[in-house]
């Protein structure tokens, strides 16, 4: 049996790349899918591509980045399709800028798509999917937001998706709504933004990684197959699946009922408040 059969999903971003990718697979696992883009006519040709190849598709363009666009996303799915089972908060956009050039209003505009409008959309699929007591949401973070160059506006919206996620699983135990999230990685139009600007020092990263390559994960956690699975990243990179690590406190830490400034230089200088964390996506 398809991995989404009888289910119907939104997915936000998905009139190119990777969001694409995601609208396409889970339409060819059975699910009925909901093609939101800011760009109408790409957000049709996708869902004229699922339709041609046998599957259900409708388009809803509009901005996710307000309340009510985000809202109308949710309703259309619900309207149309009877219920939304799964949601992929996968629209953003990407700016690049050293904090000294960083545009205000650049940065606003980061954060207002990628993180409100993850928020928007996830608060008003999630309200649906508890009243119906079934439901799995999949965020896109990055693992920018351990810490990359030119990428503070990007990296702090998805470091706060991720958190996002964290709290929503918390907050939703127990109720058969689920939350996860995938940081994935791929050779889009992002990318070629991020090596043009940064050159040698962004290696090419992306190359060769298909959008379509991170889709089965997505899918995955949309799926009844992924019931265990709550509050999770799970990281696409390639050929290469993995989960990625809450924020954790590192070691016992350095113990004093009076701290002051002279004893907390004390305890760092003899390295008992813990390791000092490298800057940047690493390794366990």
């Amino acid at each position: 049996m398809p991995a989404l059969s009888g289910k119907a999903v939104v997915v936000t971003g998905a009139g190119r790349g990777l969001g694409a990718a995601y609208a396409r697979l889970a339409a060819a696992e059975g699910a009925a899918v909901l093609v939101n883009d800011v760009d109408a006519d790409l957000a049709e040709a996708v869902a004229a591509q699922i339709t041609a190849a046998g599957g259900r598709a409708l388009a809803a363009a509009g901005t996710i980045g307000t309340w009510d666009g985000a809202g109308a996303v949710v309703a259309r799915c619900v309207e149309a399709f009877g219920a939304i089972d799964g949601l992929v908060n996968n629209a953003g956009i990407f700016r690049l800028a050293h904090p000294a050039e960083q545009d205000p209003d650049e940065f606003r505009a980061v954060v207002e798509v990628n993180l409100l409008g993850t928020a928007y959309c996830g608060l008003h699929a999630i309200r649906a999917m508890l009243a119906q007591g079934s439901g799995s949401v999949v965020n896109v973070t990055s693992g920018t937001h351990a810490g990359t160059a030119a990428m503070g506006a990007y990296g702090a919206s998805k470091g706060g998706v991720a958190s996002l996620t964290y709290c929503w699983a918390a907050d939703l135990a127990g109720t058969g709504v689920r939350v996860n999230a995938v940081s994935p990685n791929a050779h889009t139009r992002m990318a070629d933004t991020f090596e043009a600007y940064l050159g040698v020092a962004a290696q090419s990263q992306n190359i060769g990684k298909s959008p379509e390559q991170n889709a089965p994960a997505v899918i995955y956690l949309l799926s009844d197959a992924a019931a265990a699975l709550h509050g999770q990243v799970v990281r696409i990179d390639g050929d290469e699946l993995s989960m990625m690590s809450h924020p954790v406190v590192q070691g016992d830490g350095a113990r004093d009922p009076d701290w002051t400034v002279a004893k907390v230089a004390a305890a760092f200088a003899a390295g008992t408040v813990g390791p000092i964390s490298p800057v940047g996506l690493r390794r366990a």
